[in-house]
């Protein structure tokens, strides 16, 4: 993995992973002195394929991230099919994998604090019903998480997150469907420079066995690797972001980030 940094509105960016040389686009958050967390990071038949292991973003635990550095608003998306690895569907709970966004933070094992996390995804896969196709979002600020949980569809769909300044809009689209709106949240602390690119992670049950030892979990993972997610990535796009916010108020801001998606699309 190489440092390739966009900077700017008007940049543009899509990966559509046409062979290995496509992973030079992109960084791997991975953190000197702790584990991996993505068993299986590749490229194949045109579509980056990634399997973490036992891992989960929450709190103070970290997962596996591919990401570049953007400034400024945005549109991030990508088409992706989450599998198991030992049925059609993950088999283990909180096993998906989505669009991430986070506040850049260089540290090292040595260097790490609690309760600097900042950081929010918008995920396809099981949560709390393994088996079950479902949404997850979630939101970190200063460490502490919030969720939400949706029901979902298995097989391809498009994931999509508007930046309009501290409102991010979370869309999506089933295969031969339109884009729908699912969420909003607003992050007035963000920084205008953020990580964005994509995230899975697996089997949350293994990884409750250590919590809340999150410098344990982060440094050798959890005891046994049970990951049960397969996840494939079409491709993965970003660009300025084309709505601009007349009225400060999220719920107002939606339906016209909606309207422009449709009609780009």
């Amino acid at each position: 993995m190489t440092t390739n940094t966009m900077i700017g509105q008007k940049s543009s960016f899509k990966d559509d992973f046409g062979n290995n040389e496509s992973l030079e686009n992109w960084n791997l958050l991975e953190i000197e002195g702790w584990v991996s967390k993505i068993r299986k990071l590749d490229v194949e038949n045109g579509q980056l394929v990634i399997e973490p292991t036992s891992s989960g973003w929450f709190e103070d635990n970290f997962a596996g991230h591919l990401y570049r550095e953007y400034t400024g608003n945005f549109e991030l998306t990508t088409r992706i099919k989450v599998e198991g690895t030992v049925a059609a569907y993950p088999q283990t709970a909180f096993s998906l994998a989505g669009l991430f966004v986070r506040v850049p933070r260089a540290l090292t094992a040595s260097e790490w604090e609690r309760g600097k996390e900042n950081w929010m995804f918008f995920s396809t896969g099981c949560a709390t019903d393994p088996g079950e196709p479902q949404f997850e979002i979630k939101s970190t600020y200063n460490s502490q998480s919030t969720l939400k949980i949706y029901p979902a569809k298995n097989g391809w769909m498009e994931l999509k997150i508007v930046r309009v300044d501290e409102i991010f809009t979370l869309l999506y689209k089933f295969e031969g469907g339109n884009w729908e709106l699912l969420d909003q949240f607003i992050r007035p602390d963000l920084p205008e420079t953020l990580q964005l690119g994509i995230t899975a992670y697996a089997d949350w049950p293994s990884v409750a066995e250590v919590y809340p030892n999150y410098e344990e979990y982060n440094k050798n993972g959890t005891s046994a690797d049970k990951g049960d997610l397969r996840v494939y990535v079409d491709y993965l796009e970003l660009k300025s972001a084309s709505v601009e916010k007349k009225i400060p108020i999220a719920n107002f801001i939606g339906n016209e980030v909606l309207e422009k998606v449709r009609i780009a699309n």
